[in-house]
């Protein structure tokens, strides 16, 4: 589905990604987690094309797509929230939902099961997108970003700032559309708990490079957990 090699990314002259190799499986949860300032974020960056990559490739399906416009990456079918959200205060919750269907040209409309796997979204519906809290923006900026029905979602810090009630009704319709529509999804993350829940397969960053991986339920929780309190 996705695959990046050899990938370099930098900020100006300065390089923060060391010739990264990851894959994201098909119909997979992944999860990328370090600790703060390592690189995870510019990872989903340099995915959307935000950031400068000279070095390297990401394949989308088969498709190169290390030298497109972020734009024409989302047409491809890359839904991306990024951390912080982006939610448009001064419009509605709706008038978000539908600014989703401007990555397939702005046509159709808000598919229901999307209602249904966010059940806060319609009750607020006429709410504008500031009045929310912190929990029910995050899932907002999730619906928004599947309201085009991409092939993979890509989440940066889901759970930032989030209380656990609204993090697990997170993780549950993560997993539900994961496995009702076989979903591929790409999670950045430094909550442990929430990653070793949800993921399939881990990936653990250090200094711009993934110092250990594998599927999760194989790898050591405990090692993972030094990794990120050292």
């Amino acid at each position: 589905m996705l695959k990046i090699a050899a990938m370099d990314s930098y900020y100006g002259e300065s390089r923060v990604i060391k010739s990264l190799d990851l894959n994201v499986e098909q119909g997979k949860i992944t999860c990328l987690i370090g600790r703060n300032g390592v690189g995870k974020s510019t990872t989903l960056k340099s995915i959307m094309g935000v950031v400068k990559t000279p070095v390297g490739s990401i394949m989308l399906d088969g498709q190169e797509i290390v030298k497109m416009k972020t734009y024409d990456r989302a047409k491809l079918g890359i839904g991306y929230v990024p951390q912080g959200r982006d939610i448009f205060a001064q419009m509605t919750v709706q008038e978000n939902l539908e600014l989703g269907l401007q990555a397939v040209g702005g046509k159709g409309k808000v598919p229901d099961y999307i209602y249904d796997l966010f059940p806060v979204l319609p009750k607020f519906a006429k709410r504008k997108g500031g009045d929310l809290s912190g929990g029910q923006q995050q899932q907002l900026a999730i619906a928004r970003a599947l309201v085009a029905e991409p092939k993979i979602l890509i989440l940066d810090e889901p759970t930032e700032g989030i209380q656990p009630s609204v993090i697990q009704d997170i993780g549950d319709a993560l997993q539900k559309i994961n496995k009702m529509r076989g979903l591929t999804i790409l999670i950045v993350e430094q909550y442990l708990d929430f990653v070793l829940e949800i993921s399939d397969y881990l990936y653990v960053m250090e200094h711009g490079e993934i110092i250990m991986q594998g599927k999760t339920g194989l790898l050591d929780a405990s090692q993972v957990q030094k990794v990120m309190t050292e």
